[in-house]
């Protein structure tokens, strides 16, 4: 391999990896409406559990996570519409699909199958989530982001041990700091990237 070749393909990867911090930049609503979406549903179900009112609750995630596909699958085609897709960029994209579709597999089947107790999926769920933000955190080259997964990991070794109703809480506050409010920050620097090239 020549200097000249070298050189074009630190060029191509650089390239590749900006275009990839501004493409995950423009999903920062997804991990918004996804964690207002879980919020909901865990503290929905903290309420209900309170007020003894009882029934199947997997009709709620029923809902909400179809609410949730819906939006994903929606924002997604206007977000290939209004920019083109990297490689760096699908990767991710592949990264959160797959990490999607385990966990919508865990938390129907597992219980419905009776292998994975109900109480067991949160902490499941979060062990894959900070896999996702670690792997995504390293592709785009962000400590921070890729920090968030230590919290994940933290919160659900915390949920494993946890095993009462305040277990959903306490993922209502793992999706709040380690997804909701990371979700606005990345889209207030989007917004801010938009700006600076207008």
């Amino acid at each position: 391999m020549d200097e000249k070749t070298a050189l074009e393909e630190l060029q191509f990867i650089r390239k590749v990896i900006e275009d990839t911090k501004r493409n995950i930049f423009y999903n920062g609503r997804d991990y918004i409406f996804w964690g207002i979406l879980v919020i909901v549903g865990m503290l929905g179900m903290y309420v209900l559990h309170l007020s003894r009112i009882y029934f199947n609750y997997v009709w709620i995630w029923a809902g909400l996570i179809s609410i949730g596909w819906i939006f994903s699958i929606v924002a997604r085609n206007k977000s290939i519409e209004k920019q083109p897709s990297t490689y760096a960029g699908k990767i991710l994209g592949v990264v959160w699909l797959s990490a999607g579709i385990a966990m919508t597999t865990i938390g129907f089947a597992g219980p419905a199958f009776r292998i994975i107790s109900p109480m067991a999926i949160s902490p499941i769920l979060s062990i894959i989530i900070g896999s996702a933000y670690f792997v995504s955190g390293v592709v785009i080259e962000e400590k921070w982001f890729r920090n968030l997964s230590f919290g994940w990991w933290i919160g659900g070794i915390i949920l494993f041990i946890v095993t009462t109703m305040e277990s959903f809480l306490i993922m209502a506050f793992l999706m709040l700091f380690f997804q909701t409010i990371p979700g606005f920050l990345i889209y207030k620097k989007y917004k801010q990237e938009i700006n600076a090239q207008s």
